[in-house]
């Protein structure tokens, strides 16, 4: 058999494809040890071979932690390590586990001990040396902060916050009993730094706050603590690296979750705002803060600005009479069906992006609408000139290297639409 791909996978995985079809995922550091590349041949025996190393490599990783974490019965072992592909003789495979674990450790540096024993069916460790494990240490931390109160209560909870760093065994987090013991885990430090940051609130230690909300939000960016970020910026008189966090963070949910920040990040947006005063300066200050990196093609901006942005050129066109519209642009798979693939859409979005720039004017404006829309401001344009706009963009996303999908539009006047008394009756956006 030849050897005619290796792609990177998650958690640590390799996927190997023979003769140009898939045929297995290999731990990566096995794969690399047993140097195999593409071009190579592979026999059924090396195959093999190669299976048994990456097999018994991973369930090393996990028989470490678990028998650190507490004791285990050999049945509890063998379905964890092993769940429903034990073999016909998962006892032996768990002995070799145990017995090329013990083997490991020493060559590690540690000294000749048992480490693993095995009394009465129940595996444990057992050294002469204290082990430490961080994910015990936390929930210990955590258990004794339940049981006491004040400074006490305070001082266990900032030693539990310390010790997390994310998940546990990421290599393994696809499996159930790590995706069951990470949720667990991640409850306990959300709870934790809840209760720390209103503690530290009070006490007015607004730096040692900020350095709590900033770790949790690189640990889960989507679970909103940037909001608690800025709010401790706030209050720390720093309002231009609060706007930099509400930019960073309203760009990365639109980018990777397709949907604009919430009303409780825009509310801070608002605040960041009356808040923020220049140094006095010249033209030549503006002169580089305006500048742009590119020059060509339509603006993309996040969505709270694109929306300010609709308000105030609503309020040129009636003072002027120009013709502003704004078009829905709408990404699918043939037939309006919605692209279910969150990866596919991710890049499909990404390249529809370049596309939407460059067909369109200097003078007009979009944003992301969602995980599947752009919306987009036309400028000194008339009705009937939309769908050239849209078939121009259409014609560049279909000569596009790597774009898949079909494109539709609506569109409708920006200024009926934020003035809904000068728009006529029954009249709806024209779709195409």
């Amino acid at each position: 058999m030849l050897i005619t791909a290796i792609e990177k996978r998650r958690k640590m995985l390799s996927a190997l494809f023979l003769d140009g079809e898939f045929a297995v995922n290999i731990d990566t550091e096995t794969l690399l040890q047993f140097r195999y590349k593409i071009g190579m041949d592979i026999t059924d025996e090396q195959l093999h071979e190669l299976i048994l190393a990456s097999d018994a490599r991973r369930a090393n990783e996990k028989a470490l932690y678990l028998l650190e974490h507490r004791s285990h019965s050999k049945k509890e072992l063998i379905d964890t390590l092993y769940g429903w592909n034990a073999g016909v003789n998962p006892n032996k495979n768990l002995n070799n586990v145990i017995y090329r674990l013990k083997k490991q450790l020493v060559l590690a540096g540690l000294p000749e001990e048992e480490y693993v024993v095995l009394e009465s069916g129940m595996c444990r460790w057992s050294s002469s040396f204290p082990v430490e494990t961080d994910a015990v240490r936390f929930t210990e931390c955590i258990s004794m902060a339940k049981e006491s109160a004040g400074a006490g209560r305070i001082g266990f909870l900032r030693t539990a916050e310390r010790l997390y760093t994310g998940e546990l065994l990421p290599e393994f987090s696809t499996e159930l009993w790590v995706i069951e013991r990470n949720l667990q885990l991640k409850g306990m430090y959300q709870q934790a730094v809840v209760e720390l940051g209103e503690y530290l609130r009070q006490a007015g230690k607004y730096q040692e706050e900020l350095r709590l909300y900033r770790k949790a939000g690189k640990l889960y960016p989507f679970d909103k603590w940037q909001i608690q970020e800025i709010d401790c910026l706030m209050l720390l008189k720093e309002y231009k690296e609060a706007y930099d966090v509400y930019r960073n963070t309203a760009k990365l949910y639109c980018e990777e979750l397709g949907v604009p920040p919430g009303p409780e990040m825009v509310s801070r947006l608002r605040r960041i705002e009356s808040q923020i005063k220049n140094p006095v300066g010249n033209f030549e200050d503006l002169k580089e803060n305006f500048r742009e990196q590119k020059n060509t093609g339509a603006y993309y901006c996040l969505y709270p600005s694109f929306l300010d942005s609709c308000q105030l050129l609503a309020r040129v066109a009636e003072r002027s009479g120009r013709s502003i519209f704004l078009m829905l642009l709408n990404l699918t798979e043939r037939m309006g069906k919605e692209i279910t693939d969150s990866e596919k859409l991710e890049t499909q979005m990404e390249i529809l992006k370049e596309v939407i720039r460059s067909s369109f004017r200097r003078g007009d404006l979009f944003t992301t609408y969602s995980k599947s829309q752009y919306m987009i401001i036309l400028v000194g344009t008339e009705k009937e000139n939309c769908n050239k706009a849209f078939t121009r963009c259409l014609d560049r996303w279909k000569q596009t290297e790597g774009a898949k999908g079909e494109l539709s539009y609506s569109v409708e006047s920006l200024v009926k639409m934020l003035n809904p008394e000068l728009s006529q009756e029954g009249e709806t956006p024209d779709w195409k």
